[in-house]
């Protein structure tokens, strides 16, 4: 029996519609694991440290979280590797979506590293857990929080000692920690004031564990307010705009610069991960240090 005219005329459109839909779960299938599994170049994996590559050089592990990773947004540990690479090998011991929880957990291969430096970048997804239950869901799901525990100022602050602490008690390392980088343009928002809060913690945890405090979130906030602008998108958008910016970098080819500029924005793209501009403060502030 053929098939009617109708069937003939549907068959292509049947076809590529399935084609269509399998696209979308290849490229759906590539970002989650680019945005969930992957690591950075010269991550510190546990039994795999030292590296080889680290002998005769002064040995700095970067720890954080997307922000760190550079996969998602400009790579400020690739910029300090530029600068200074003759003389340091930068271990990028960065996680997208790690909140101090998650942090805690790898330690150990971030100790067998044997750093002479290591800075700390960590708290920008413990804030955002806080400030929406979407966000919170998001962190269950990828099991960056243990089930029934409830991200919060004095969890962020007993974690952030406990990380400190250990890095003082089982390295050599000169220890660097970095105030929380902006979350969003606008100044004023329920993540940035949040992020005021923590980040003053940090400053105070420096002082009395005697290490070196880098002014990340101060030097961001006095560019914004020397820039002040009208804002296209608020904190809100911020899911939404996470993936518009990573399909347009994947997808389209465009340079975080240029998704930042398309989204109205001086130092991000997506209000928590970082164009040129953005991370370049955060390697400045920890070149000068390794300098010094």
């Amino acid at each position: 029996m053929f098939p009617s005219p109708a069937m003939l005329f549907l068959y292509p459109l049947i076809y590529t519609f399935i084609g269509i839909c399998f696209l979308v779960f290849v490229v759906y299938q590539y970002l989650v694991r680019k945005l969930r599994f992957h690591r950075p170049k010269n991550f510190p994996y546990k039994g795999q440290v030292p590296n080889p590559a680290a002998k005769g050089k002064k040995a700095v592990v970067c720890i954080g979280d997307s922000i760190t990773h550079g996969n998602v947004s400009a790579n400020y540990v690739d910029m300090l590797e530029r600068w200074m690479g003759e003389d340091f090998f930068f271990y990028n011991a960065g996680v997208n979506s790690d909140l101090t929880y998650t942090v805690l957990d790898r330690l150990e291969a971030i100790i067998a590293a044997q750093p002479d430096f290591v800075t700390l970048l960590i708290g920008t997804n413990d804030v955002n857990a806080t400030v929406s239950k979407a966000s919170l869901k998001k962190y269950y799901q990828f099991h960056k929080i243990t089930p029934g525990a409830l991200p919060d100022f004095e969890s962020f602050q007993q974690n952030y000692v406990e990380i400190v602490r250990q890095l003082k008690t089982q390295t050599k390392a000169q220890i660097a920690v970095l105030s929380l980088p902006v979350m969003g343009e606008n100044l004023q928002n329920e993540a940035n004031l949040k992020a005021d809060l923590y980040s003053e913690f940090i400053k105070t945890l420096a002082a009395n564990e005697q290490v070196t405090y880098l002014p990340v979130r101060e030097r961001m906030k006095d560019f914004l307010k020397s820039h002040p602008k009208k804002l296209s998108y608020e904190y809100k958008d911020t899911i939404k705009l996470m993936y518009l910016s990573v399909i347009k970098h994947e997808l389209l080819g465009q340079n975080w610069d240029k998704i930042g500029l398309s989204h109205g924005m001086d130092l991000t793209q997506d209000n928590l991960h970082f164009n040129t501009r953005g991370a370049a403060m955060i390697a400045s502030l920890v070149e000068k240090w390794l300098k010094q």
